[in-house]
């Protein structure tokens, strides 16, 4: 009799206790969304670390151009910042022959000085892969700057003066890197704008032999998007040769303005006028949350984060 009793008043504690309660279930679809949004998380950290890894392979492939090109001709290429007496230094040192064009040497430097400050990157671009020339892109409406090297002629290296004609049956020096289109919708190398990855331009600063990057400032698209070579207590970061910048996931360089003073846009721009404050990794007013994933040629990680401790 016991015995029946405890058997019917189990049965009936298990009837109960059929299925789930409304708590347990949404307990149960509490830790799944926890857990749904921890693995998007580690995903999507993933993904922008391979981005950046692989932003950082392309960026130091251009590195690798740029040291072939002092190799070459003795120098690093000019940067947006180059004065005209820099540029015309440059092109001396380059092609010696072209001093026998002495009339047509203010057009050269004019003509470089417009290709060289269109953007933070269009100077390298410009002196590693040539003049650009305008064509269509195959399958569209779309025009593309494309890169086919400087003239052969040491005299006259940009093609100065010549007719579409003669600029076909001119020879060509092949660019110092390997180029591939990027119209937004591929992955290419370079664009209008430079040298880029996922659209995004490799900004290029070049070091003043004992002066460091003193004056070097642009800013491209307004001051949120402004770009500086950068420091570390003081001390710059590759003193002696050049600096790559690339935005990182944000697709911003800085947020942080680096030259301050009253000039104007032009001024600004290229950073010959006003006082020049560097963006310094020990310096939190100079450095903003948008510089730290950046990445660069010279830190130790993908992004300049990796740097500032």
């Amino acid at each position: 009799m016991r015995t029946g009793n405890y058997n019917s008043a189990f049965c009936g504690s298990r009837a109960d206790r059929a299925g789930f309660t409304l708590i347990e279930i949404l307990a149960v679809i509490g830790i799944i969304g926890l857990l749904a949004a921890a693995t998007l998380v580690a995903v999507g950290g993933s993904r922008g670390f391979f981005r950046a890894a692989t932003a950082k392979m392309r960026l130091d492939d251009v590195a690798q151009a740029v040291e072939l090109y002092k190799q070459k001709f003795g120098e690093y290429p000019p940067d947006c910042c180059a004065t005209d007496a820099e540029i015309q230094h440059h092109i001396l040192k380059r092609w010696p022959k072209s001093l026998k064009n002495r009339a047509g040497m203010p057009d050269m430097v004019a003509f470089a000085r417009a290709e060289m400050t269109r953007t933070p990157g269009s100077a390298l671009l410009f002196w590693l892969a040539g003049p650009p020339e305008i064509v269509p892109v195959a399958g569209s409406t779309e025009t593309a700057c494309e890169y086919q090297g400087f003239f052969s002629d040491p005299i006259n290296p940009f093609g100065l003066g010549l007719t579409d004609v003669e600029m076909e049956k001119e020879l060509r020096v092949e660019p110092l890197i390997e180029l591939t289109f990027d119209s937004g919708k591929s992955n290419g190398n370079y664009n209008e704008n430079g040298f880029v990855f996922n659209g995004q331009v490799m900004a290029y600063f070049r070091a003043t032999p004992k002066k460091g990057y003193d004056f070097k400032d642009y800013h491209w698209s307004g001051p949120e998007l402004s770009v500086a070579p950068y420091m570390k207590g003081g001390r710059w970061f590759m003193p002696d040769s050049f600096q790559l910048i690339l935005p990182g996931e944000d697709g911003i360089y800085s947020t942080v303005d680096s030259c301050v003073g009253e000039e104007s846009e032009e001024e600004h721009a290229h950073g010959h006028h006003g006082d020049f404050e560097p963006h310094d990794l020990n310096d939190p007013d100079s450095i903003s949350p948008e510089d730290m994933d950046n990445i660069t040629n010279f830190s130790n990680g993908a992004t300049l984060e990796s740097e500032k401790d």
